[in-house]
């Protein structure tokens, strides 16, 4: 078939030649993906999915690629033979409509998010609600502490790119996926590594439309 007899044919199926293309090249490219031999299940955020999964720069970065059309956020929590990574970029555009693409970059500790705030009803020692003087049932906030996977780095700041920037004595940085809670704020105190840091800066320029990563920047409580 020549190109001419081909852009007519896609012509009468009231597809673009470029649309035609690019579907075309989808179908292959996912073909490919499934019969890859480096095919296989990971967990995101706590889905199964299948990727080719190839190591990157070091021991603790990895490369990952979802089948066509397929899409994650920043941020996102991946495990990989029970190794939890987060993902650090993701590109869906452009050629990688075809070729899903995303780094990931493997978490080294745990990190403490105040949130899911519970009205409890008080009670007495006997069980029986407590009342106020008008006789209305009393309750009480509960704040439910949860942990998330996070990398830390007490040595080079997160957020200048592929330059080194070496951190002050006493500092570290935390990076997390995006979450919202009232107690993560500055000064907000936290236990790494057998120490307690405060919170004097979250960068939160990673972060679009409820998505991305966050840098945490504390200082260790001498």
């Amino acid at each position: 078939m020549s190109l001419q007899e081909y852009r007519e044919r896609v012509s009468r199926n009231g597809v673009t030649t470029s649309e035609a293309i690019v579907n075309n090249s989808k179908y292959s490219s996912s073909i490919q993906f499934f019969n890859s031999p480096f095919l296989k299940e990971i967990l995101i955020n706590d889905k199964v999915v299948n990727a080719i999964v190839t190591q990157g720069k070091t021991s603790g970065d990895k490369t990952f690629l979802l089948e066509p059309e397929k899409s994650v956020a920043a941020g996102s929590v991946v495990v990989i033979s029970n190794k939890n990574y987060l993902v650090m970029d993701f590109k869906d555009e452009g050629i990688n409509e075809i070729y899903p693409t995303g780094t990931l970059k493997v978490c080294n500790n745990l990190f403490p998010i105040k949130q899911n705030e519970m009205r409890v009803l008080l009670r007495d020692a006997d069980g029986n609600p407590i009342l106020d003087g008008r006789g209305r049932p009393q309750y009480t906030v509960e704040i439910v502490e949860v942990t998330v996977p996070c990398i830390v780095d007490s040595r080079y700041s997160f957020t200048r790119g592929e330059q080194q920037i070496v951190l002050a004595e006493n500092r570290i940085e935390v990076v997390v996926g995006y979450v919202e809670s009232e107690n993560l704020k500055l000064d907000f105190e936290f236990k790494m590594y057998g120490d307690t840091y405060k919170v004097k800066n979250i960068d939160y320029s990673n972060v679009i439309n409820g998505e991305g990563i966050l840098i945490i920047s504390a200082e260790r409580k001498v």
